[in-house]
């Protein structure tokens, strides 16, 4: 049962952090911001106001007036924003050229007024289907607004109309990658990096589709180029810790963390996800350390910390886990729900009782039990008590009592199976085989349990042989 309990816990702690850890929308939104916010890409978007000649529309010779006598001086000024109220007029005049649309929309995207942009450039392509530039800021800022849907249909036609550069690509990619085609979205990472090679953030972008494929070896491959460019990028480090885990090499991802933590970069996810791999791996003292930091960190879950510290209880190191209950309480202080606090004696008094502390033990399930007379736990623990109390003096009132609270724990729906088993082996201990019998179906019933089954034919070996 330890084993099973331990095995269940540890694997849940691992694959929560693993997953806390891993590329998430925020991580998505961060590739998204540092690509928009890059002055090289503010650059290529803003580019020349003036018309690619033979791609694009030109200005009328009325407009080429306009612009020459009010309109570039004011955009050429500190304050371009200035030029928009007469940039809207000429964009109403009927057969006005498209360029003009693309310039008040251009300068509305410089001033941040991304939802007001998208209108200009949408007109401009109104009047000019074709119209390459303008088609690919305006899925740009379909993007950057999460109108993915829409954003990659104007995206790949600017492609179509001859616009085959790293930026396209890579924003490509974006949208597929948001859309969960990691597919398409690792085809069109590896086309950006081929036309930018440098671009981290392309290369971020072809990370996360590896590992969503779980393309560990791929993924790692590519982590190690990234660490190479970066040794000092603690976040790598942590993304490669994922990836070993993926690669089944818990001891590889604990080494990244320890990396993390000397670089002084381990929050508290790192750090619970480096006490997980160590209790997965059965190194308890170095899992029961990790906690105590994670504890001190300020950020720890009570969950996480409690199912920690019932791990180790599981496994035996009864002394490490009451330091950990002692510093859950520490930390937690009246903030405990009722709920948790509960959840916290009970284990405590199991851990209590295991040492050989049986007064303090049963002190406690007693106030628990005087809390939440429901508390199956709790009724098991104390049943445990009063049966070694039965053990060591054959005083049947404490073999009453012991079935007693077994018999109330059994009554409870989430203890009903451990009561069950727990009542049978002390019927066991007094040989009272096919009574035990009985009590062991009723808990394979109710959940089955591959060490109950062997233990279940033992004791109907015994009953047959009585």
């Amino acid at each position: 049962m330890k084993k099973s309990l331990t095995v269940f816990l540890t694997a849940t702690l691992v694959l929560g952090a693993f997953a806390q850890n891993s590329f998430n929308q925020q991580e998505l939104q961060n590739i998204r911001n540092r690509v928009f916010n890059d002055p090289q890409f503010i650059e290529r978007f803003v580019g020349s106001y003036a018309p690619l000649e033979a791609l694009e529309p030109e200005f009328t010779e009325e407009e080429k007036l306009r612009l020459k006598e009010e309109v570039l001086t004011i955009i050429q000024g500190p304050q371009p924003i200035l030029a928009v109220p007469a940039l809207r007029e000429m964009a109403s005049v009927p057969n006005s050229s498209a360029q003009i649309d693309y310039l008040l929309g251009t300068i509305l995207f410089q001033e941040g007024r991304v939802n007001e942009a998208i209108p200009a450039y949408e007109a401009a392509i109104r009047k000019f289907p074709n119209y390459r530039r303008a088609i690919k800021n305006l899925a740009i800022l379909y993007v950057q607004s999460g109108r993915l849907d829409q954003a990659l249909g104007p995206l790949s036609k600017s492609i179509e109309l001859g616009d085959v550069s790293g930026l396209a690509y890579g924003i490509l990619g974006v949208i597929y990658l948001e859309k969960e085609d990691f597919i398409s979205a690792e085809s069109a990472y590896r086309s950006a990096i081929l036309f930018e090679p440098d671009k981290k953030e392309w290369k971020m972008g072809l990370l996360k589709t590896l590992m969503s494929q779980e393309r560990y070896s791929d993924a790692n491959s590519l982590l190690s180029t990234l660490l190479q460019e970066d040794p000092n990028n603690a976040d790598l480090w942590k993304f490669q810790a994922n990836n070993f885990l993926g690669l089944e090499k818990p001891l590889e991802a604990a080494k990244n963390l320890e990396l993390v933590v000397r670089m002084g970069q381990a929050n508290t996810d790192s750090l619970e996800l480096l006490g997980n791999i160590y209790m997965n791996q059965q190194l308890y003292p170095l899992a029961h350390d990790v906690y105590q930091r994670v504890i001190q960190s300020g950020g720890a879950q009570f969950d996480t910390l409690f199912n920690s510290a019932a791990v180790l209880a599981s496994v035996g190191s009864f002394t490490e886990s009451l330091d950990l209950i002692e510093r859950i309480r520490t930390r937690y202080g009246d903030q405990l729900s009722k709920e948790n606090n509960l959840q916290l004696m009970t284990l405590e008094a199991s851990s209590l009782r295991s040492t050989g502390d049986l007064d303090a033990a049963v002190e406690i399930l007693q106030e628990v039990v005087l809390e939440d007379p429901t508390n199956g736990q709790a009724l098991i623990e104390l049943g445990l008590y009063f049966r070694t109390q039965y053990n060591n003096s054959d005083d049947v009132a404490d073999a009453q009592k012991a079935i007693s609270y077994f018999e109330q724990a059994a009554n409870i729906d989430e203890t009903a199976p451990d009561a069950l088993v727990q009542h049978a082996q002390m019927l066991v201990s007094q040989r009272r085989y096919r009574d035990a019998v009985r009590l062991l179906k009723r808990a394979q019933e109710l959940r089955y349990e591959n060490y109950v089954e062997d233990f279940l034919q033992r004791v109907e070996r015994a009953a047959r042989q009585s």
